[in-house]
């Protein structure tokens, strides 16, 4: 492409008119960066300042804090992370669009409603959206064929395995909610009985208070963190019973559909009637069943009575 005497290429057409205006933003551009920095140096640089000023604020408080106090708060930070922790990861894999995907219940639902439900196609289907949803159907679809007590048993034993999976370390919350206000309790025991202490005999009544203040923190702080330690647990394990109840009722209809389709070529004959009628028992005067086939009885009159 030719070049101009500024060095740029030479637009062809219709666009070689907006090259004078390309010039000026490039030379505004460059005069305004060359004088200030950019955005994300100075974010950089706040970032950078406070993230100095907070290693200097924890190092003047490690270094003026006492070894039993730092056990403390270091077990309640520990906890608060492990939770934070459990609540991101638990959050994410509890999603309803990524337990039950949209895309596959609908298409799937639609084809068990519709009775167009197909073994291969069925299972082509749960294999390329794998999920809950689709590994509670595959059950189902893995045992075509076979009786219903079977299919339910299959549908309840996988959806029993994803609800499992679904709780794993959620529990974790619970026992956070149980260990923190403990931990809590034997910092504020222990920070109350060394304030304590260090006032003597010879303190008044009025200097308990900052001390006995200042103990009661760990203790309150234990609290709040299981507070939300139980909101977590709950709002999550409620996620879990409704995604388990979605389970239970896709299972059910694929079960059922699945009776439906195999159940329905086994009670047609070629001829187009059912199965045919067993014959009945023949029983001879004692009452019991006899081998021979069922026909006419053949009864004799004698000649004396055929005058009559």
């Amino acid at each position: 492409m030719p070049r101009s005497s500024f060095g740029f290429a030479r637009l062809p057409g219709p666009a070689r008119g907006l090259r004078p205006a390309v010039v000026v933003l490039v030379l505004v551009a460059s005069s305004v960066g060359a004088d200030r920095p950019s955005n994300w140096e100075r974010a950089t640089g706040v970032v950078s300042e406070q993230a100095q000023v907070l290693s200097r604020a924890a190092s003047d408080w490690y270094r003026r804090t006492p070894p039993a106090d730092r056990v403390t708060w270091g077990g309640l930070a520990a906890c608060a992370l492990l939770g934070l922790s459990v609540l991101a990861e638990r959050s994410r894999r509890l999603r309803h669009g990524e337990a039950l995907p949209p895309r596959f219940v609908d298409r799937f639902l639609d084809r068990v409603r519709d009775g167009q439900l197909d073994r291969t196609k069925g299972i082509d289907l749960c294999e390329s959206h794998p999920s809950p949803a689709s590994r509670v159907a595959l059950a189902a679809l893995r045992r075509w064929g076979r009786p219903a007590s079977d299919l339910d048993r299959a549908v309840a034993l996988a959806k029993q395995v994803e609800v499992d999976r679904m709780r794993r370390n959620v529990g974790t919350l619970r026992r956070i909610a149980a260990l923190a206000p403990l931990i809590g309790l034997l910092g504020t025991l222990l920070a109350a009985g060394r304030a304590l202490s260090a006032l003597g005999e010879t303190a008044g009544a009025t200097a308990w208070g900052p001390a006995l203040a200042g103990a009661l923190a760990p203790l309150t702080a234990g609290v709040a963190v299981a507070i939300l330690a139980l909101v977590a647990y709950d709002g999550l394990m409620g996620r879990v019973e409704a995604i388990s109840g979605a389970l239970d009722r896709l299972g059910a209809e694929t079960a059922e559909a699945i009776a439906q389709l195999s159940a329905a070529p086994a009670g047609r004959s070629p001829g187009g009637i059912g199965r045919a009628a067993a014959p009945r028992p023949h029983f001879d005067r004692g009452g019991s069943p006899s081998s021979r086939p069922a026909g006419p009885i053949r009864v004799e009159i004698p000649d004396a009575l055929r005058d009559f």
